[in-house]
């Protein structure tokens, strides 16, 4: 088994599940991640996903949006899900994992690592934040890209691209797991399936 599938409600939760895949636990992805174009599609395909558990483990990766975790896993899954299937939800959404890791950020952006907020996933939008800290870089190409032009609170056409990127090349889940509960159980019930 050394092979998993990521299923993600938008590409930075596809990168931060691939990530997740390759650097926590060892393992190729099975296919490039699948991106379903928001939760709301994730949530009514996940009866298809469970049958890519028979092939490989599937990683999937969404946000809570506010939510109660709790809750939205009882909601969503079955009282018997397929073994090799592992829906983790972001608190209150991906770029709080992001976020976790304030170091990367602050190299990443250019930015004082002060300016990261500490407890990521006790925000109530980290999306503003992550805007926030895209807003004071030193990078013009951050504020121009990552921030809409004609509203400041809204992500740019670029958003997705520098953050998944972000992800890719400097994101560190190890510096990030102390900075966000939600992230340490994920990779926490990640790491059951390295003891099978």
């Amino acid at each position: 088994m050394d092979q998993m599938y990521v299923i993600g409600e938008d590409a930075v939760s596809c990168a931060l599940g691939a990530c997740l895949v390759t650097k926590v636990l060892g393992m190729r992805l099975a296919q490039p991640a699948i991106d379903t174009g928001g939760v709301t599609k994730l949530q009514s395909n996940l009866h298809r996903y469970f049958g890519l558990a028979n092939l490989a483990p599937v990683l999937c990766i969404a946000d809570t949006d506010g939510g109660c975790a709790v809750q939205l896993l009882q909601q969503w899954l079955p009282a018997k899900p397929p073994s090799g299937f592992f829906l983790r939800l972001a608190i209150p959404e991906a770029e709080s994992w992001l976020l976790a890791d304030r170091e990367g950020m602050s190299i990443f952006f250019g930015v004082a690592q002060a300016k990261v907020p500490p407890r990521p996933d006790a925000l109530i939008d980290p999306k503003r934040e992550v805007l926030k800290i895209a807003l004071r870089s030193k990078r013009r190409i951050f504020r121009q890209e990552m921030v809409s032009p004609s509203d400041q609170t809204k992500q740019g056409a670029g958003y997705n691209l520098h953050l998944c990127d972000f992800v890719a090349r400097h994101w560190d889940p190890e510096r990030s797991l102390p900075n966000s509960p939600s992230l340490a159980r994920a990779v926490q019930r990640l790491e059951h399936l390295r003891q099978r």
